[in-house]
């Protein structure tokens, strides 16, 4: 028998990390306020079967000890024993047409065999089909007095709306690394497991809050009983958090060297790309928070984004390692390098002449380069028809030149030049306001709509390149959402 299957919670007591849900049912059955429907919410692994379990034995249990099943008496040793006919649990994943529903409502109308509740545990519940659900709306809405329901879903999002607010909703939350590694070691404790505390927080954190996970990691290390840091490590394929942050470190004072030095270290170690860049992520999302108030927070954003692209390119390049190095050297050396640019400029075949920057005419609500640090426009004060791009009469000056002159930055230059290539990035800039900080762009949306098409890596690239094409220099883009949302809340998303 497996780890976390011996292990499973018996009853309110042993269930980790969901106390108040707990609190709440123990207290409403020693009450005796018993809900026809429970709709249990959250992530895999974090007790949403194993707790409608525990509720299907409890609304039977004859002796209840302070809102716990006894465990003794008739009805919880033939749960215990898998002899009680009156609880049923249907796979909605195996069983999503009409039918199934059709027959489950069919049979619920019976009596029960033994117990005084039929209870029915309907797990994903998510993956019915829509005449599923119109056909267990009608007994949700009139349920007869003996049956009762229990849904389990990992995205309540796809329950429809009218079956959500007929039951009683109950959020499972991930648990925490102390809750796991407390459980990890009563486990250890009760097989006779030797295990030292650094393996027991290095697989509490791998686990993410799933403790399902965190009994099955232990499991598959536990070596002549015992288990090992080092072992766990090689195992997981993970690297030490010291080098961790000195990779970050490095790759923030774009220090070639000492990446290509780690990088050869990286190749003598037993490196798995998913392992590594997800380590990597969430040591940056760590240190964003922590830097939220201060200007580092830009810096380890500009990392991150580009270590969640290439996370991203995992399945698609099978040589790992080979994606780790271009990755860190591509972050090392940064998008618009002086060196790479000095180099094209000994490459180019024909030097030209040194010529003044080209003046451009500026737009009469522009304000002069010495005003410009911090400005705010909006969105009816940019009139793309009328705002022309700056020419000039000046001799044409070579790419590698011109691309270190840096002239006024414009923001109705930056969405006419935005209108002629992606017209749709251009009409969600209108709807912003924007900040100018030395090379760094502020845009503040008012309609979460606008903002989750312009907050993600891509776009945010490709407003970057064209900052860089218009006026040079290497361009931050950050974005913000007002009233309730930020550019870190929705990237934290994305990950965890």
């Amino acid at each position: 028998m497996s780890l976390y299957t011996k292990y499973r919670p018996r009853d309110w007591d042993s269930v980790i990390g969901q106390g108040y849900i707990t609190t709440i049912l123990k207290n409403s059955l020693i009450s005796g306020r018993i809900n026809h429907a429970y709709l249990f919410h959250g992530s895999r692994g974090t007790g949403k079967t194993t707790s409608a379990r525990i509720l299907a034995k409890w609304v039977n249990c004859l002796d209840l000890q302070d809102g716990n099943p006894c465990h003794v008496c008739i009805h919880c040793q033939s749960f215990d024993n898998g002899t009680m006919l009156d609880i049923i649990e249907i796979d909605a994943a195996s069983n999503t047409g009409v039918e199934n529903i059709r027959d489950l409502i069919e049979k619920s109308r019976f009596e029960p065999n033994q117990w005084k509740y039929k209870i029915y545990i309907i797990d994903e519940v998510h993956m019915l089909s829509t005449g599923a659900f119109n056909a267990l709306l009608k007994t949700l809405e009139e349920p007869p007095e003996h049956v009762k329901f229990i849904l389990a879903t990992t995205e309540t999002e796809k329950v429809p709306e009218t079956i959500r607010s007929r039951t009683l909703r109950f959020d499972f939350r991930k648990i925490g690394v102390e809750d796991i590694i407390s459980r990890l070691e009563f486990v250890c404790k009760t097989e006779s497991i030797s295990s030292e505390f650094e393996a027991l927080q290095i697989i509490a954190k791998s686990a993410r809050g799933w403790l399902r996970d965190a009994l099955t990691l232990l499991e598959q290390n536990v070596i002549d009983s015992e288990i090992r840091t080092e072992h766990v490590r090689y195992t997981l394929a993970l690297i030490e958090e010291t080098l961790i942050d000195t990779i970050i470190e490095r790759l923030l004072e774009k220090n070639t060297e000492a990446i290509l030095t780690i990088i050869e270290r990286l190749r003598e170690q037993h490196v798995q790309s998913r392992s590594f860049f997800e380590q990597l992520l969430y040591r940056l999302r760590d240190l964003m928070i922590e830097h939220i108030g201060d200007n580092h927070f830009f810096a380890y954003e500009s990392i991150f984004t580009e270590i969640e692209s290439a996370y991203a390119k995992v399945r698609s390049i099978p040589d790992g390692m080979m994606l780790i190095e271009i990755t860190l050297l591509i972050i090392a050396k940064g998008r618009n390098s002086e060196i790479l640019e000095e180099k094209k400029k000994v490459e180019s075949p024909i030097s030209s002449p040194k010529v003044d920057p080209p003046k451009a005419e500026t737009p009469k609500h522009t304000k002069p380069e010495s005003q410009i640090e911090t400005q705010e426009v909006k969105n009816e004060e940019v009139s793309l028809e009328k705002v022309e791009t700056p020419k000039t009469e000046s001799k044409p000056l070579e790419k590698a030149e011109w691309i270190n002159q840096k002239t006024n930055f414009s923001f109705p230059t930056l969405l006419n030049t935005l209108k002629e290539t992606t017209s749709g990035l251009a009409t969600d800039l209108k709807m912003t306001r924007f900040k100018v900080d030395g090379e760094k762009l502020i845009l503040t949306f008012s309609k979460k709509w606008n903002f989750d098409r312009v907050n993600t890596p891509k776009i945010k690239n490709t407003i970057a390149d064209t900052l860089w094409t218009l006026f040079g220099g290497s361009w931050w883009v950050n974005c913000l959402l007002e009233e309730g949302g930020s550019s870190l809340g929705r990237v934290a998303d994305d990950i965890f």
